[in-house]
């Protein structure tokens, strides 16, 4: 009888085994075909996973940052890992005043050289007035939002002693918070001591390991499961509809101004008559962790201001022409951010901030090459225009006279 179940048996056992080694296999050409022909975007290379901060750019990296027809153009990072230039030091000089720039690419400078950073030609033009009294330290990481500044600031970037913190606000901002904030960590107090990309609470995070070491699972992430989480927001109805037509389904997100679209749309929060309630739902999750910002250095007595900025297709019918047909963009077409931009300025008011807009200086020069047609990032020119704004801003100059009469 046991002779019986055990020949039984076998066959089946040697078919459970082959379709092992069948999907190993599989799985095994999926990645090296995934290695040879998917590329990971120039970013990838500029930042590495942390267990405190999410991610930060390597000390010392030396790297290019390349966007077809847009820039081809190496950077290196300092030993703090940021753009510099030049190494940063916890000691600060006599006499000295130390700004922090905190935010995310276009603070960091992708696509233009170091000495083209607004953060550059900001520090040039305080330090033509009084030569060598400022230093700016550039602290903006790609994809950093308030709720990683806050993490960094209270780790890492107080330890500068700074006399000033800059942060950009960057529209993409809501997003990138909400995608953070699974994976942020508690003491037993409830305070937030970190941002783990590994970890969902006290797990870990399977997709983001996958996402992390398998290119074959990134194809897949990008192909497959993101058709999936298109048909769950517009319907299966819709969503082959839209297939059978010729409509692109992101493009449908996108514009649907009733779904709560945010995993999709950076620019939801700007989205011309998107459902108040949805955009609300999510600014407050940025709201808070801006808020717990604004109470630190307030109890460190350092001043903040807070810089908004908008995109190319906010500026000038001509700017990031090619990039902004992703994201479902009209060409040739400006689209107002005041919307936005209200409820940005209303916050800060009511917080007692110190904000600075760029818009009108960007939109006053919207005829000339201020963002790379591609990529969307400023050009060399739109760093310099956002520095001259800062700097002949009254908040700015307001905030410098503060510290000089300290």
């Amino acid at each position: 009888m046991n002779n019986k179940k055990s020949s039984k048996m076998k066959p089946f056992l040697m078919g459970v085994i082959l379709l092992v080694v069948i999907l190993a296999i599989a799985i095994a050409v999926g990645e090296i075909y995934a290695r040879c022909n998917y590329n990971r975007c120039y970013l990838t290379g500029i930042m590495t996973k942390n267990s405190v901060f999410h991610h930060l750019p390597p000390p010392y990296y030396n790297g290019e940052m390349y966007s077809e027809n847009d820039f081809d153009v190496s950077y290196t990072t300092n030993n703090r890992g940021m753009r510099g230039p030049g190494d940063y030091s916890y000691q600060k000089k006599t006499g000295v005043y130390r700004i922090a720039l905190m935010g995310d690419s276009f603070a960091f400078g992708v696509g233009v050289k170091s000495d083209e950073t607004m953060a550059f030609l900001l520090e040039k033009m305080l330090n033509e007035r009084r030569e060598g009294s400022y230093q700016i330290y550039n602290f903006g990481v790609s994809s950093f939002s308030p709720v990683l500044e806050y993490i960094y600031l209270k780790e890492e970037v107080i330890k500068y002693n700074p006399d000033l913190v800059v942060l950009m606000l960057d529209i993409s901002d809501v997003q990138d918070d909400y995608y953070r904030e699974p994976h942020l960590v508690y003491d037993n107090d409830k305070n937030i001591i970190g941002c783990n990309p590994m970890v969902i609470g006290r797990w870990p995070d399977i997709r983001a390991y996958l996402m992390y070491y398998s290119r074959f699972f990134n194809l897949l992430d990008r192909t497959i499961l993101q058709s999936l989480r298109k048909m769950r927001a517009l319907g299966l109805t819709n969503y082959f509809s839209n297939k059978f037509k010729g409509v692109r389904n992101k493009a449908e997100i996108f514009k649907n101004k009733d779904i709560d679209n945010i995993y999709f749309d950076k620019f939801l929060m700007f989205r011309e008559g998107k459902n108040k309630k949805i955009v609300m739902q999510h600014w407050k999750r940025t709201e808070i962790y801006l808020t717990m910002i604004k109470e630190y250095l307030d109890q460190k007595n350092v001043p903040l201001i807070v810089i908004i900025y908008p995109y190319g297709h906010q500026v000038g019918e001509k700017q990031w022409q090619r990039g902004r047909n992703y994201w479902a963009f009209t060409q040739n077409t400006v689209y107002d951010p005041s919307e936005g931009f209200a409820i940005m300025e209303g916050f800060a008011k009511k917080m007692g901030i110190s904000m600075i807009n760029l818009y009108p200086a960007l939109r006053k020069r919207k005829n000339e090459a201020l963002y790379f047609d591609s990529d969307g990032h400023w050009t060399a020119l739109g760093q310099r225009i956002a520095a001259e704004a800062v700097y002949d801003s009254g908040s700015f100059s307001e905030a410098l006279k503060r510290l000089s009469d300290e």
